[in-house]
């Protein structure tokens, strides 16, 4: 919605005026192809609306009829259209701001200031009637739960001066599962994609990249979920049926499953002493520092966990050290066969896993 002036205000008014003198009680109909589906409050007017694909205003002549006719002749089809404060019309393939749904009783008493007999189908005042298109044409993406070992973890925001994921990986024409492939193939336990097309590999997040949300929430029809999530709403490049991200937003996997070692536990170093395999997870870590230490090993990791005064190394994901002075929760002794990789500076010690801590101390 966007602010209006004073001749807009008489405009809106006039035609709340003219609509009660006919005492009009019926709904409009819903046009042809479409599906009325929610009432939202739309804040434009102090902010961004709903949707923002496309907008359009007619103060004196919005119809539902010229709405559906202006969404339809954009280059880009859309899937949603809104109609607000009797004047106001906008397109969208995602729901890019949420605010509350308030029923579609508070969208059933404004007339459209076009037509004043369809009452019900251009919003009310800060208000938006929410249609949907029907169309089999229009394939909405749907969240990808997980791919074999790899389960997803939600929707994470990104940036370009700061990335979440350290790698980013060719995975031919983007879907979840060739991202994952080809993040699996590399070693890594973190794969996400992003922008419908691009792929990003890494060990941990980064530069505090947080949750956004599980769904995608469009996909089962239920738009009060968390709002943030309706952003990981792309169609992957190579399978528009599947999400695949958003703009500076990451759908987020995780590989829960074993790479194979031909490596060995280094029962000591120096006096401390391997103590298992420990769980460690990207978003409460086991230990509270990690250590760049170059060519890691579990010699080195020891060493530099010592020299800074810690008390506890742990080795995690073949290249990653960590230390502490505790093992914080959730954190807890996992099987052995969970620490299956081998380190980079020496192939034949074991150090760690995906999320998991070959622990000493």
């Amino acid at each position: 919605m966007r602010r209006l002036s004073l001749f807009a205000w008489a405009s809106v008014f006039a035609g709340r005026i003219l609509a009660a003198s006919v005492q009009l009680h019926s709904r409009s109909p819903v046009p042809q192809g479409w599906e009325n589906i929610l009432c939202l409050l739309d804040y434009g007017v102090f902010g961004s609306p709903v949707l923002t694909g496309a907008y359009h205003s007619d103060y004196t002549g919005m119809t539902i009829e010229k709405c559906v006719a202006f969404c339809d002749s954009q280059s880009t089809p859309f899937r949603f259209m809104g109609l607000a404060n009797g004047y106001e019309c906008s397109c969208g393939n995602f729901f890019d701001n949420y605010y509350e749904d308030v029923g579609l009783s508070s969208c059933s008493s404004w007339p459209c200031n076009g037509d004043p007999l369809e009452v019900g189908g251009c919003g009310g005042l800060y208000a938006a009637s929410m249609y949907r298109r029907i169309n089999s044409n229009f394939i909405i993406p749907a969240l990808v739960p997980s791919v074999g070992l790899w389960n997803g973890l939600g929707c994470y925001n990104d940036s370009v001066s700061a990335r979440a994921l350290q790698v980013r990986v060719e995975a031919g024409s983007t879907t979840v599962e060739s991202c994952v492939a080809a993040c699996q193939a590399q070693g890594f336990s973190l794969a996400g994609v992003e922008f419908g097309r691009e792929c990003w590999c890494g060990s941990q997040l980064q530069h505090g990249s947080t949750f956004f949300g599980n769904d995608n929430g469009i996909q089962h029809g239920n738009f009060r979920q968390n709002p943030n999530a309706l952003h990981c709403n792309m169609g992957c490049q190579g399978n528009s049926s599947e999400t695949c991200g958003g703009p500076a937003l990451l759908n987020l996997y995780n590989f829960t499953g074993m790479y194979p070692i031909g490596a060995s536990v280094v029962p000591a170093v120096d006096g401390w002493t391997s103590r298992g395999c420990y769980s460690d997870t990207v978003s409460s870590r086991t230990l509270e520092q990690r250590i760049d230490v170059g060519s890691v090993t579990a010699e080195s990791c020891v060493n530099a966990c010592q020299s800074q005064s810690f008390s506890i190394a742990g080795l995690e994901y073949a290249q990653e050290c960590w230390c502490g002075n505790e093992i914080r929760p959730p954190g807890a002794p996992i099987s052995q066969s969970a620490c299956n990789q081998a380190c980079v500076g020496d192939a034949s010690e074991v150090c760690g896993g995906p999320n998991a801590l070959q622990i000493y101390y």
